[in-house]
């Protein structure tokens, strides 16, 4: 629902994601390899906004696979990564434990 004035849920949500990550960008060195994954709770789908915003801040790219993280149903769960001269796999952990399914990230020097 829009009211005149007023943010939405999902405009908060998307705009504390952005600031939160815009404030991580000043300590991580451009040639860096990193990864950046979490609970971001945004939908992970092909094309979504935050994959973009992702590869514009911080030139990284989705590494997980857009498979359903949640007990919900939803591809919110993820890791994001710039990494160089090395392999990179992610793959989802069936869990009963938690209403998210874990993300086991495999790292390979090629």
């Amino acid at each position: 629902m829009y009211i005149k004035g007023k943010e939405s849920l999902v405009q908060k949500k998307s705009r504390f994601t952005k600031e939160t990550l815009l404030e991580v960008k000043d300590y991580i060195d451009e040639s860096e390899n990193i990864l950046i994954l979490g609970d971001f709770n945004h939908e992970l789908k092909l094309g979504s906004p935050l994959e973009l915003f992702m590869l514009q801040s911080f030139g990284t790219r989705l590494f997980s696979p857009r498979e359903l993280t949640t007990n919900a149903r939803t591809v919110i769960d993820g890791v994001f990564g710039r990494i160089e001269d090395y392999n990179v796999e992610v793959f989802i952990y069936e869990s009963y434990a938690s209403h998210h399914k874990p993300l086991v990230i495999r790292v390979h020097e090629l």
